[in-house]
């Protein structure tokens, strides 16, 4: 019997070294390969099939600023006003055109998106609620027209001389006649003609707009938003031709119906599109790649910020990182992610900024550093994002923008300015001329919590706020008390947070898994250290004597012998 507490004891010990080596070696190992292959884009997969069709709906939120005093800014006064929302939509994305490359490592896609609106978690709001909010359309137009203007005085006069100086005869006649001052008249008349242009805007304005009495527009977010408001309906003469021009310039937010009107809305150009080609990468040759944009519309850089002066792109113009949708396996001790955002038309950096967890998985959050809104310039080493398109703006010496806001000009062909919600971060600049900002980073902050082993989204809010600069436009008798104001036009936040289906999906597949192979390893180690610490104690305990047992010993009896007086040793005499 003792020798077989040794045997025992042995038995612990290998199980003990089994357990340490499945733990830390084994299941790693094991656990690992299993990510990649769940990971990776294999057509016919499970996991390709959740990326092709994302299975639950995005949320989509909207909140508009409604304007309590339209009247009064008409006047020069300070405006306020009042976050209505969130107007929830369910983004539906699904992949269409979807191409691998020879060897796998690549898949090119477009993705398809489609917006409804859902009246239970927007209650009591509705999409017919009458809201007051800034006209972008309007005052984007006649800001362009504003700027244009002069260009096109300044064309005009290069154009006149340029065309004067190539003909010989002309010449020599322009040289005389520049003498008594004929050509600069001609030239000053038309400067005078063109900024009388902008007087005949003001005119056709109640033509092209329906007759505004403020910059401001009373709609609905249905209108606002994706169904259009209509302008540039039944119009003649001089406003048909700047309805034209307004055609020309193929802004996305504007769209011309069939009868020859024109409608705006923020986002219908998203609802039913896509936003162009993607090619990413699959991970299948290298796993720290996967999702990770390649090209988007054949390209990996954009033309939408300014670029060197030797003409190479810029950083600002670079595209790199996943679209948001999902990220490389095995984000534990990543510091620094990166998104491409169409929308916007730059990359985002995401800093990693401690643990969080997401109905009871573990995960890695991230959020914008400061680099996004707040450090932008020359002072910064990117000054490419100053393009200084937004005339009369309120701006820096060096010309770009305050911190917190920056200018999405050359993204959105219209004056539009991206900030935090209700401004956050902003600089006093922009946040002082205004009535009703209440920045909070709980509710405005850009995040994404990930799952650090698969790199799945687990909860997130892309969250971005637009505005447009409200100010005087000369001769537009409309504008002519506005004061100067970056005006706060709706924010919105759009997100995921699994649903329960997902996280039971990550649950069953990978915590579950995980847990039952932690307490596999613990539960071999922890009994075969048991049995090789208990075996040998048993052992020795067997080995030694017993302190209570009974020793024997040997009792000699003495036997009494009576001698009688005068008896010999053999009897008993009798006297």
């Amino acid at each position: 019997m003792v020798q077989w507490t040794l045997v025992w004891a042995g038995i612990g010990v290998l199980t003990a070294i089994s357990g340490a080596l499945l733990g830390w070696v084994v299941f790693p190992v094991a656990v690992h390969e299993k990510i990649l292959e769940n990971t990776e884009l294999r057509q016919d997969t499970p996991q390709f099939k959740r990326w092709e069709a994302v299975p639950q709906p995005l949320d989509f939120k909207v909140y508009i600023f409604n304007v309590t005093n339209p009247y009064e800014v008409q006047m020069g006064r300070r405006p306020r006003v009042v976050e209505v929302g969130p107007y929830v939509y369910f983004q539906y994305r699904h992949k269409d055109n979807i191409r691998f490359s020879r060897d796998r490592s690549k898949v090119h896609f477009s993705q398809q998106q489609m917006y409804v609106f859902d009246a239970e978690s927007s209650y009591p709001l509705t999409e017919n609620d009458q809201l007051t909010v800034l006209n972008m359309h309007m005052n984007s137009i006649l800001q362009i027209i504003d700027t244009q203007a002069k260009e096109t005085i300044t064309n005009f006069r290069s154009d006149v001389n340029n065309t004067l100086e190539k003909i010989p005869v002309v010449r020599v006649i322009k040289r005389i006649i520049e003498k008594t001052t004929p050509i600069q008249s001609i030239l000053q008349l038309a400067e005078d003609e063109t900024y009388d242009s902008l007087r005949l805007i003001n005119a056709e304005l109640n033509r092209i707009f329906g007759r505004p009495d403020s910059m401001f527009l009373r709609t609905t977010p249905r209108e606002f938003l994706f169904e259009g408001v209509p302008f540039c309906v039944n119009v003649i003469g001089i406003a048909k031709a700047i309805c034209k021009e307004i055609e020309k310039r193929n802004t996305k937010t504007i769209r011309v119906q069939p009868d020859g009107s024109m409608k705006f809305s923020f986002f219908n150009h998203k609802n039913m599109t896509n936003d162009g080609t993607y090619t990413i990468n699959t991970g299948i040759k290298e796993p720290a790649l996967t999702q990770m944009i390649e090209y988007w519309n054949g390209r990996n850089t954009l033309d939408r910020w300014i670029n060197q002066s030797a003409g190479s792109s810029s950083k600002c113009n670079k595209i790199v990182g996943t679209d948001g949708s999902g990220y490389p396996p095995f984000r534990e001790g990543v510091e620094r992610m990166t998104i491409f955002s169409s929308d916007i038309c730059r990359t985002v950096d995401i800093k990693y900024v401690g643990p969080s967890s997401y109905e009871g998985i573990p995960a890695l959050r991230f959020e914008t550093d400061s680099h996004f809104l707040n450090e932008i310039g020359p002072e910064y080493g990117n000054d490419c994002y100053c393009v200084n398109r937004i005339p009369k703006a309120i701006v820096k010496n060096n010309g770009c923008l305050y911190k917190g806001a920056l200018d999405l000009s050359t993204c959105f062909d219209a004056p539009v300015v991206l900030t935090h919600p209700h401004m956050m971060g902003a600089a006093q600049e922009y946040t002082s001329l205004i009535d009703g900002l209440y920045p909070d980073p709980e509710k405005h902050q850009i995040f994404v919590d990930v799952e650090p082993l698969t790199g799945t989204p687990l909860n997130g809010g892309k969250r971005v706020q637009f505005n447009m600069f409200l100010r005087r436009i000369d001769s537009i008798r409309l504008t002519d008390r506005l004061q100067t104001t970056l005006f706060p036009v709706l924010w919105i936040e759009e997100g995921i947070a699994l649903n329960e289906d997902m996280v039971k999906l990550i649950d069953d597949s990978l915590m579950k898994v995980l847990t039952l192979l932690d307490i596999v390893q613990w539960v071999m180690i922890g009994s075969g250290l048991l049995l090789a610490i208990i075996m040998p104690i048993v052992y020795f305990i067997k080995r030694r004597p017993s302190s209570g047992s009974i020793t024997p010993t040997l009792t000699t009896t003495t036997s009494t012998v009576s001698i009688s007086d005068g008896g010999g040793l053999g009897g008993n005499p009798q006297k």
